[in-house]
């Protein structure tokens, strides 16, 4: 079972009112080998709280990652298609996928885009000059962005790491 079908299985459980604890003992009950799958799933999914205090703030998110894909490719016009433009595509179309999973609320992505946010932003602050105002404006939407998402894993999503859950020194997960 896929982790978007096992999400979407916890989430409708979620909204009948079972706790998240009751949750996770079924499935590894089911499967004890994936019990850190399962938990993460459970933690990627925010409270209806937390949701309802972030949604904004994540809709911010989620339009600034538009705004930066498309300042990316507006900061390398004109483009020259006899050089490699693969880096360009990589560079646009992963922060449109991180901002289809921001729009869906995903907890486990926000660190990466965080990440992936602030090594864009030391490379263009290292490498690029500031020479228009597409590219100050790209700067400035990733300082943003990384500010965000750090806020909004910290935040909302506090039982999640980089990549996977949260464990106490007993090795049980935060759920």
């Amino acid at each position: 079972m896929g982790l978007l079908n096992i999400s979407n299985e916890i989430s409708a459980e979620l909204e009948t009112g079972l706790s998240r604890e009751k949750i996770f003992k079924k499935y590894i009950q089911l499967d004890p080998a994936g019990a850190t799958k399962y938990a993460y799933c459970i933690a990627s999914i925010p409270t209806p709280t937390l949701r309802k205090q972030y949604l904004t703030i994540n809709a911010l998110l989620s339009l600034l990652l538009v705004v930066y894909a498309v300042l990316t490719v507006l900061a390398e016009l004109p483009i020259d298609l006899n050089e490699p433009t693969i880096f360009l595509l990589i560079k646009t179309l992963v922060p449109l996928v991180f901002a289809y999973f921001t729009f869906r609320f995903h907890g486990g992505v926000y660190r990466l885009i965080g990440l992936w946010c602030l090594y864009d932003l030391f490379e263009s602050i290292l490498f690029t000059e500031i020479s228009t105002i597409t590219v100050a404006l790209k700067l400035f939407v990733l300082f943003f962005v990384v500010v965000l998402s750090f806020y909004i894993a910290r935040n909302a999503f506090p039982n999640l790491k980089i990549l996977g859950p949260k464990q106490d020194s007993n090795g049980n997960y935060f759920l």
